[in-house]
């Protein structure tokens, strides 16, 4: 007789339920971490045009703030990842919260440009450590089947965060005491140490623990030379970067989200400053923010929901269904873009801009669950945050960085006064055109990619499977 008890249903059902209740617990700091995130992000966009005037830069130096935060979160990523890949994720989590909610509080002190500049690349550092840690260990939280949803709603954390960020920082740039805007980022940076003693308490699960608890396989066989490619797990650093960069479905997402970042940087940075411009829509800073805050919100959020919700369902009969569903938004994006720009701003009429931007902006955020789930799928569980790392290091490399300094220098180019419009809030042509001849190409680009790379999906997906059941063996 074995001495040890067998598990009985009920049991089982007891452990299953705690389970998912941690689960649920951990998404949910998370959530609330992501939140911030964007929230402390984002409150100097919407006070850039008072905070440049009281520092004393240009249309050009939001644009240079932008890509240094960004530069700097790149820079992150990858050591974060790989970090990650071999301690605890929640220890690297906590970590990057903490180091973020110390800048934002510090960036209350800048007295000029540089100050101001330093503040954001730190605040880049923390941020770009937080994102390949906690797409990992949610990933291993819930089962392939499940993984686009989870992430779908936890992007959404993005965009609440983004509104209130936007919105806080656009009605304290609107204050006519000078220097008001400072007290945005001494309250919002003190949140975020608390939420990082919460995610150093939170328990770690195993690698790829709900797949396998789930029993979640393809049964199908893949081809020998798909196999190979990745059934060997090198344990040194640029051996693993090196098997990640011969993932042609990985290859593929970063490609398609270089482009989309750079659409997403680009108008995001420049909107609320756009929608100010006397000829534009003439909006006050507190309008400006709330408007872009709002519209935002409201449409990416129902978004970025339908896009997990459908490439979850789409899934079960296409293996890549998650990667056609980014291409199939950014590629219809492309011209709801243009008819946002042309039509609404050019005309003056912010209902009807609202309609293109609200298209728009759910179109765009389609792909934000399945674009992360659909690289967890490809990858072997060891391996996760090392993928999530560099691929947000390339897109963001490539795309988000750059794409504001893009922008702005051509919006400088293309205003025959060389500065002076902006300098009397007219700058409204100058900044939609720079935004009309750069990211509706980029968008039809980005969805060709998402169309073509999902033929690959099926392979990369049995290939990880395969390299899992090897390195368990």
């Amino acid at each position: 007789m074995s001495d040890v008890a067998s598990t009985t249903p009920g049991e089982l059902t007891t452990t299953q339920r705690r389970v998912a209740g941690y689960a649920t617990y951990a998404f949910y700091v998370l959530f609330a971490i992501n939140f911030l995130n964007y929230l402390d992000r984002f409150i100097l966009i919407g006070a850039a045009n008072k905070v440049a005037r009281e520092l004393n830069f240009g249309v050009d130096g939001i644009g240079t703030l932008s890509s240094a935060f960004t530069i700097f979160t790149i820079l992150a990523a990858i050591p974060f990842g790989i970090w990650a890949d071999r301690t605890r994720r929640k220890t690297v989590i906590a970590v990057s919260v903490a180091i973020w909610s110390l800048a934002t509080g510090f960036t209350a002190l800048a007295g000029n440009f540089l100050v101001l500049l330093i503040s954001r690349m730190v605040l880049g550092i923390g941020e770009g450590g937080y994102s390949p840690p906690s797409n990992a260990l949610l990933a291993d939280y819930y089962s392939r089947p499940k993984r686009a949803k989870i992430l779908s709603r936890l992007s959404t954390a993005l965009f609440i965060g983004l509104m209130a960020g936007i919105i806080i920082g656009g009605v304290a740039g609107g204050l006519s005491a000078p220097g008001a805007w400072r007290w945005a980022f001494v309250f919002t940076g003190i949140p975020g140490l608390a939420l990082a003693l919460l995610a150093w308490r939170m328990h770690e699960p195993r690698r790829n623990q709900a797949d396998e608890e789930s029993g979640d396989v393809l049964l199908e066989e893949v081809g020998t030379r798909a196999v190979t490619d990745v059934v060997a797990l090198p344990k040194a650093v640029l051996p693993q970067l090196g098997l990640l960069l011969r993932i042609k479905t990985v290859l593929g997402l970063m490609a398609m989200q270089v482009f989309a970042y750079a659409v997403l940087s680009a108008s995001i940075t420049y909107l609320p400053t756009l929608f100010q411009q006397k000829d534009a829509f003439g909006m006050t800073s507190a309008q400006a923010g709330l408007f872009t805050g709002f519209g935002v919100a409201i449409a990416a959020i129902p978004g970025a929901i339908l896009g997990g919700w459908l490439s979850d369902t789409l899934n079960r009969r296409y293996p890549g269904a998650r990667m056609l569903v980014c291409g199939i938004g950014f590629l219809v994006g492309a011209p709801s873009y243009v008819l946002s720009v042309v039509v609404g701003i050019r005309t003056d009429n912010v209902l009807l801009y609202s309609l293109f931007f609200f298209s728009t902006t759910l179109l765009l955020n389609l792909y934000l669950g399945p674009g992360a789930a659909c690289l967890q799928d490809v990858v072997p569980s060891a391996l996760r945050a090392s993928a999530a790392a560099i691929s947000l290091f390339v897109s963001s490399l490539l795309g988000t960085a750059f794409a504001p300094l893009l922008v702005g220098a051509l919006s400088n180019a293309l205003d025959p006064t060389h500065g002076l419009h902006f300098a009397h809030n007219v700058a409204g042509t100058d900044i939609s055109r720079a935004l009309l001849y750069t990211c509706p190409a980029a968008l039809a680009i980005a969805g060709v990619i998402g169309i073509v790379g999902s033929r690959w999906v099926k392979d990369d997906m049995l290939a990880a499977q395969r390299a899992e059941q090897q390195a368990a063996s």
